[in-house]
């Protein structure tokens, strides 16, 4: 049990850091805190829709980006479990004629180390196909003839196209779509009522406006708009920090995945470089805190108008979860700022 002065102060000190940012450097978006099972702090800060004034609450839905790839993954692993699939299983299997897809696994594409072009990259994306509605199919026609950018399981590359892959493997087992197996086997079964497949077409309550900042990071624009399924199984989701805790608890305590395959899930498998390493839709990295190294298990997430984080120290018993719908650079500063006034108080 830790000391509940120094949680009082952990508490004080993150609402002053907030509090007393500058104009220029508000932050709009949610942030929960928990310490050995604490909920420290849940808050929101800003607008969930600046033109109509309308203030962001801890209901307020964010898409997540890339913090997808943990449910695409712990969806994988979940018909692993059932013995539906086998880690080792090539691409071929699912997806017949798939360029070298007898040498790629799925081990591979959960650790982006397949090889496989990324299709965010593709020349005209941004223009053109991020606006425009695909089905899985047709979003793995954008990149299956581009050149692989190594040979499978030599490197590790961050690919979003390893993970639509994995949607579309999902989705080929399972007989139901993306969206459909993750609100069955995920959001229902952990009562995550404020999480799901992001549509642009659907009347979303409490979903929150995603903003962009111009070079000078003072004057405020709406984003780019991006059809959202095209992130698919990599990026489509949105929630809110309440349910990314369920979620972070969900998964710890084996109620999404075995302790067998959490374990995969969160095991060193490639040198990600500066961020450690990769497992299983995770960031595993060992980084100093308060005099002593931790390891910190994370994932953030960057889609047009908004950023997301998902840290936690598990020996600490320690997450760290925020959303913005503001997509700056000054959102990472802010996380670095918390986690430093966490482990401020922390042995």
């Amino acid at each position: 049990m830790m000391n509940k002065e120094n949680l009082n102060k952990i508490k004080t000190d993150i609402d002053n850091y907030f509090n007393n940012l500058s104009e220029d450097d508000k932050f709009s978006g949610e942030i929960l805190v928990s310490i050995k099972g604490e909920k420290i702090i849940s808050k929101a800060f800003g607008m969930a829709n600046y033109e109509l004034d309308v203030p962001n609450t801890t209901r307020t839905k964010f898409r997540i980006g890339s913090v997808t790839k943990q449910f695409t993954a712990a969806a994988i692993l979940q018909l692993y479990d059932k013995g539906l699939l086998d880690i080792n299983d090539t691409l071929d299997r699912y997806v017949p004629n798939y360029p070298k897809g007898n040498k790629v696994t799925i081990h591979h594409l959960l650790t982006h180390t397949s090889g496989i072009f990324n299709h965010t990259s593709i020349k005209g994306f941004v223009e053109s196909i991020m606006k425009n509605p695909h089905n899985a199919e047709s979003l793995i026609e954008e990149f299956k003839d581009c050149p692989y950018d190594f040979e499978p399981g030599t490197k590790h590359l961050y690919s979003n196209s390893g993970f639509i892959l994995l949607g579309y493997i999902i989705e080929k087992i399972s007989k139901k779509s993306y969206k459909e197996y993750l609100q069955e086997n995920i959001f229902d079964k952990l009562l995550m009522n404020d999480s799901g497949y992001d549509d642009h077409i659907e009347v979303i309550k409490n979903r929150a406006s995603g903003y962009a900042l111009k070079e000078d990071e003072k004057t405020l624009l709406n984003c780019d708009f991006i059809d959202m399924t095209i992130p698919y199984a990599s990026g489509s989701l949105y929630s809110t920090v309440e349910d990314l805790y369920l979620w972070n608890n969900g998964l710890l305590e084996g109620k999404v995945i075995s302790k067998d395959s959490l374990n995969k899930m969160s095991s060193k498998y490639a040198d990600a470089g500066k961020e450690g390493y990769y497992g299983y839709g995770l960031f595993i990295d060992e980084i100093e805190l308060g005099g002593k190294v931790r390891k910190k298990v994370y994932h953030g997430g960057g889609i047009p108008g908004f950023f997301s984080e998902n840290d936690i120290f598990p020996d600490d018993d320690i997450q760290v979860i925020m959303l913005t719908n503001i997509a700056t650079m000054k959102f990472a500063p802010k996380i670095d700022a918390v986690e430093s006034i966490i482990f401020k108080y922390i042995q």
